[in-house]
C-alpha cells in the first residue's frame, strides 16, 4: 500500500508538470491506489471542493481549447439553484428546529453540502474546456460529463439548434438536457461513450453541444479532419 501511495504521488506530480487537467490527473492518480469502483466517486467529491473553493484562477484558453460557459445560461441557472437552496434551508431549519434541533441541523447540513456541490459543478465549467488534440476531440462539461472522440470516428459536424433525433443514439453533452440548448451537432460513424458523474456512461453516435464560438470550433475541427485524412 505504501508503495502504491508513493507511486501515485509521483504520477500526480508528473502529470501536474505536464499541465494536465486537474480532474484528469486526479483520476489517473486514484487508479494507482484505490479500487476501480471507488475512483470516480472519490475523484468527483475531491474535484467539487477543488473547483468550488481552491481553484478560482481564471483559465486562459490555448489555441486548441474552446469554452462553452460564457454564452450559456447554465452558470446563471446554477446560481439560482444555490440561492433557492439557501432560502429553503433557512426556512426549513427554523420550522423543523421547533420539533428537533438535531434533525434540523442534519437536514441543513445536507442542503449546504448540496449547494457546495452545485458551486463546484458550476466553477468547473470554466476550468475544463473542450480541447482538440492531433488525433482526438475531448468534449467536457465541467466535471459533470466528458467524452473523448477519435477524429477518425467523426463523420461530420454541423451548426444546428434543432432538437436531436432520439432514435439515432443522440444525446446532449450537457446533463441538463432541454434546459440548455445546443448549437453544434457532431455526427459519428461509430458508437462512442460519454462518462458522467460517478462513472455513469451513455453510448451515442450523435452528440449535441454548446460552444461559445461555434463557427471557429467547426472550422478547426474540419481542418483537423482534413489533416487526419492526409496523414492516413
Amino acid at each position: 500500500m505504501i508503495f502504491k501511495v508513493r507511486k501515485a504521488q509521483k504520477t500526480f506530480k508528473g502529470i501536474k508538470d505536464d499541465k494536465m487537467d486537474f480532474y484528469g490527473a486526479l483520476k489517473s492518480t486514484c487508479y494507482q491506489i484505490l479500487p476501480k469502483k471507488l475512483v470516480l466517486p472519490f475523484a468527483t467529491e475531491v474535484a467539487v471542493i477543488y473547483y468550488g473553493f481552491v481553484n478560482w484562477k481564471k483559465r486562459i484558453l490555448k489555441h486548441n481549447e474552446f469554452s462553452y460557459h460564457k454564452k450559456s445560461g447554465t452558470p446563471a441557472l446554477l446560481g439560482v439553484l444555490i440561492f433557492m437552496i439557501a432560502i429553503e434551508t433557512f426556512a426549513l431549519h427554523i420550522l423543523i428546529e421547533r420539533w428537533s434541533v438535531v434533525v434540523a441541523w442534519v437536514l441543513s447540513g445536507l442542503s449546504i453540502y448540496t449547494a457546495i456541490q452545485i458551486l463546484g459543478f458550476g466553477k468547473s465549467l470554466a476550468q475544463r474546456p473542450i480541447s482538440l488534440a492531433k488525433n482526438s476531440l475531448t468534449l467536457r462539461y465541467g466535471i459533470l460529463n466528458e467524452a473523448e472522440i477519435p477524429l477518425e470516428d467523426i463523420d461530420h459536424i454541423e451548426l444546428s439548434r434543432k432538437p436531436l433525433n432520439k432514435d439515432s443514439q443522440a444525446i446532449k453533452l450537457s446533463p441538463l438536457g432541454d434546459f440548455e440548448s445546443h448549437n453544434v451537432v457532431i455526427q459519428l460513424n461509430k458508437e462512442n461513450k460519454s462518462t458522467g458523474l460517478y462513472g455513469m456512461q451513455k453510448r451515442f453516435r450523435v452528440i449535441g453541444i454548446h460552444v461559445d464560438k461555434p463557427n471557429e470550433f467547426k472550422e478547426k475541427i474540419e481542418n483537423a479532419l482534413q489533416q487526419s485524412i492526409k496523414c492516413s
